[in-house]
């Protein structure tokens, strides 16, 4: 289904590489190019494969987890990309059915995938995030990563592990590298990127509350002899935002064609409060031997959200998708906006008046704005935390698409607030109150539901028009 998208200016100084929410960037060069994936939280397919030959336009070629592993429930978050064994590791974070948070890992043959779901490496009740593979010094395999005390009102400490032979299992206990201390820290560390320069191992990392309007998240460096250590930390961040960008961090580490090391990171662009996007900038040394951060790189990026149709994480939803139409069965499939200011319309073919579709604007699972086509009548409705309420009906004479099957169109406007519509009658009417916003948690994303299973509704030309 095609998603037309218009004019959509980037702000001045503020220019991300892949537009839409990116939270979390893994960055991966390769001969033939880069290859980048991100957090996707409650979406599958989890951890979109994005594909560039000039870090300047991508396109998804494929996913790490196409279903949901049996062990896990949801929260996939900050996945991390390696060759290693003449294969291509992945390795992340994600909430298990248990209750328990984990770092997992998946392998394949080709960064592309498909994937193979090797399950948990490590899991604890407090929650361990935010993995990173690497090498120490003598060239052996470890593993880094996050023990999440933060969200326990505990201390947060970055640790790291021996790797077994294959990369899917601990060889040894965790040490401790560092912690949080700094005041600007904020009582939390975590999402380590590693780097090697002068005869020392650095680690950048974020710190901070990553997310939300008062999100005060930066990236801060500390330096070693050796992976174990001592460790010293600069005195403050070294990436902040700023120029219409902010809360900057996640990095991951990669290089320019010519060997200079870049960093990949994510930030919220000014006026929009969804998504997470992503940004690519040159790495440097100063005097010192500590890192800088350059510029981030005008690419100039097309406005068109480049990743497919996802759903709640569970069993896909029966659907096929063309340019034209999208066809589903019962359930729900989104797919990334890229902005929180946009007009979507669509039309919806039914056949069958006791499917209920709807089209919304969700920023995570169950907070979403919509309207719903409800046999005769057509309802508003707004979701909280998975609290659903109706805001507005609008009911139709007797004989109208809505009471016999047939075509109808349905608007949504997202802005300051989200007002939705339908035409009848060759004229647009407003069904129920403008809403606020769904909670912006996720990213912005546009969803097609319905709600009766077994029952097939078409969706066709689906316009998606950034305001």
């Amino acid at each position: 289904m095609a998603v037309v998208a218009g004019a959509c200016a980037p702000v001045a100084g503020a220019n991300p590489v892949v537009p839409g929410h990116h939270p979390d960037p893994s960055i991966l060069r390769t001969a033939g190019g880069w290859y980048a994936t991100s957090t996707s939280n409650e979406w599958l397919p989890a951890f979109p494969v994005l594909r560039s030959r000039d870090l300047a336009h991508w396109r998804q070629v494929g996913s790490v987890l196409s279903v949901r592993p049996r062990w896990a429930r949801n929260d996939f978050w900050a996945p991390e990309l390696v060759r290693g064994g003449g294969r291509v590791l992945a390795y992340y974070a994600a909430l298990g059915r248990n209750g328990r948070r984990c770092v997992a890992g998946a392998s394949a043959a080709r960064v592309a995938g498909p994937y193979r779901d090797h399950g948990p490496i490590v899991c604890s009740s407090v929650g361990e995030i935010d993995p990173l593979p690497v090498e120490d010094e003598l060239h052996a395999p470890w593993l880094v990563w996050k023990r999440n005390g933060n969200s326990r009102g505990r201390p947060t400490p970055i640790l790291a592990a021996p790797l077994a032979p294959g990369g899917m299992s601990l060889a040894g206990p965790p040490r401790e590298l560092f912690r949080d201390g700094a005041a600007w820290e904020r009582h939390n560390v975590e999402a380590p990127a590693l780097i090697r320069h002068d005869g020392f191992t650095y680690l950048l990392y974020s710190a901070g509350h990553c997310c939300g309007r008062n999100c005060t998240y930066a990236t801060g460096v500390a330096r070693a002899p050796t992976l174990l250590g001592p460790w010293e930390k600069r005195s403050g961040p070294i990436l902040r935002g700023g120029g219409g960008v902010r809360c900057a961090g996640h990095v991951g580490v990669t290089s320019a064609r010519d060997g200079a090391p870049l960093l990949a990171y994510h930030a919220y662009v000014r006026g929009d409060p969804a998504d997470r996007q992503m940004f690519i900038a040159p790495l440097r040394f100063d005097e010192e031997g500590w890192p800088t951060v350059g510029a981030a790189l005008d690419v100039r990026a097309e406005p068109a959200p480049v990743t497919g149709w996802q759903w709640p994480a569970g069993p896909r939803p029966a659907f096929s998708a063309t340019r034209e139409v999208l066809a589903l069965s019962g359930g729900t499939v989104a797919r990334q906006i890229g902005t929180t200011r946009f007009t979507a319309e669509t039309v919806l073919h039914v056949a069958d008046r006791s499917a209920f579709p709807s089209l919304s604007v969700t920023g995570s699972q169950g907070n979403a704005v919509g309207i719903e086509m409800r046999a005769s009548e057509f309802a508003a409705w707004r979701s909280v935390q998975g609290t659903r309420r109706t805001t507005g009906r609008l009911r139709l004479p007797p004989g109208r698409p809505a009471a016999g099957g047939g075509r109808v169109r349905l608007r949504l406007v997202a802005g300051d607030r989200v007002g939705v519509a339908v035409r009848v009658r060759g004229r647009w009417r407003r069904v129920g109150t403008r809403q606020p916003p769904p909670r912006w948690a996720n990213g912005a994303r546009i969803a097609l539901s319905v709600a009766a299973r077994h029952r097939t509704v078409r969706f066709e030309a689906l316009a998606i028009r950034p305001r």
